[in-house]
């Protein structure tokens, strides 16, 4: 999302840690996040995210001194804006699609509340390699310059729900329990009653998670809300993994999963996908169930070696369910986290890209290891992109 207001027709300068969230400060802001959600839409797309990836309320608070009540009530209803302005987009185009037609041509558009991994509030941004400071992870393995982009005002005004986590299971270690009550937190202010304009939840997006502990600490949170609000909906999710090259100068369908506790296994995603997927899908007491599981901002030239290795790994763990695959690789792009820049090895057209992409979905198609498929694109995969993966999935007669 970021990536496309940063280039034409929006060509907007996002530099703050907040990305696209800061647009929901102003009017103005919001207005350009219609006008981005009706884009996609207009592009074909069914589901649409939330800009709130790298949101937490710290964020969205003065960074050197204690905040006032009403500013903490500000930063709630500014953060949590980003729902109502989504939801609006989709019922406009819905009433738009219904007013130039007498039939419906096809399901309402969704939309996904976008909620990206821990390393996401770093920075250097640490959601393609996992290597978390502690508390939220080993010291042995943390990126040595690694700070929270909240400053340490905001973060002691919001502190974390960590007995809440904690409650009934002290095994639950330290690193599991911290990345689980930064999630759940955020679960708690997006589905606050007393946010302005708050929305219902449909579906919660965990988004390129890099880590096999940040895994079991999402299932644990969403679990935790559910015990802890019953009255309020419950949460269907997915969480979306992501597999950067395995050489950052190499072949882009050599990628490997980051978390440097699996290290151990190599780098062949047969060997390190059965653990990621016995952590997103085995039965266990206080951890929910994902209703799907996938990727996202990783190379499309990779994305039918990743889809095959899932369906194998799905296959082993057998669950009672078939989940969802979730899958939306990144344009081809190449972004360097410490210069914020973008460089573009692969060259592929919105057309190739479409292929490579429902390559993949056809691969996961055959293999009957899943509910269904839901396919889109990340960082750098545009509206012209997603035009193309719409009119390449209507070409090949896949249905909704």
């Amino acid at each position: 999302m970021g990536t496309t207001l940063q280039a034409p027709p929006f060509e907007l300068a996002l530099d703050s840690a907040l990305w696209s969230s800061e647009l929901l400060a102003s009017e103005r802001g919001r207005a350009q996040l219609d006008k981005l959600h009706r884009t996609w839409l207009d592009a074909g797309a069914d589901i649409v995210e939330t800009c709130t990836y790298q949101s937490s309320l710290p964020l969205f608070l003065p960074a050197s001194r204690a905040p006032t009540a009403d500013e903490l009530s500000t930063a709630l209803d500014t953060m949590t804006s980003a729902l109502p302005v989504a939801c609006g987009s989709c019922a406009s185009a819905s009433s738009s699609s219904a007013a130039s037609s007498s039939s419906s041509s096809g399901p309402k558009p969704q939309v996904a509340l976008s909620l990206g991994p821990y390393g996401s509030a770093l920075q250097p941004g640490q959601e393609y390699t996992g290597a978390y400071p502690p508390p939220f992870g080993p010291a042995a393995s943390a990126a040595p310059d690694a700070r929270p982009a909240s400053g340490a005002a905001a973060l002691d005004a919001v502190p974390l729900p960590l007995d809440a986590v904690r409650a009934g299971d002290d095994g639950v270690s330290d690193v599991e329990a911290h990345l689980a009550a930064w999630h759940l937190q955020r679960l708690e202010h997006f589905t606050s009653p007393s946010a302005e304009g708050a929305q219902p939840v449909g579906l919660v997006a965990f988004e390129t998670v890099p880590s096999l502990a940040e895994v079991r600490a999402i299932r644990r949170a969403v679990a935790t809300f559910s015990r802890l609000y019953p009255s309020r909906p419950q949460l269907p999710f997915y969480i979306s993994l992501v597999f950067p090259r395995a050489d950052p100068a190499g072949d882009a369908t050599e990628v490997r999963f980051p978390d440097a506790a699996l290290a151990h296994l190599g780098p062949r995603l047969d060997a390190q996908l059965p653990p990621l997927v016995e952590a997103l899908l085995a039965p266990e007491q206080g951890y929910a169930l994902p209703a799907g599981l996938g990727f996202n901002c990783t190379s499309p030239l990779a994305a039918r070696g990743v889809v095959r290795a899932l369906g194998r790994a799905v296959a082993e763990q057998a669950p009672a369910a078939k989940p969802w695959l979730v899958l939306y690789p990144d344009g081809g792009a190449v972004y360097d986290v410490r210069t914020r820049s973008w460089t573009h090895p692969a060259g592929l057209t919105d057309g190739a890209w479409a292929e490579l992409v429902a390559d993949a979905v056809g691969d996961a198609l055959e293999s009957g290891q899943w509910e269904g498929v839901v396919a889109g694109g990340c960082c750098k995969a545009g509206p012209g992109a997603i035009k193309a993966l719409r009119d390449e999935v209507t070409k090949r007669g896949w249905t909704e």
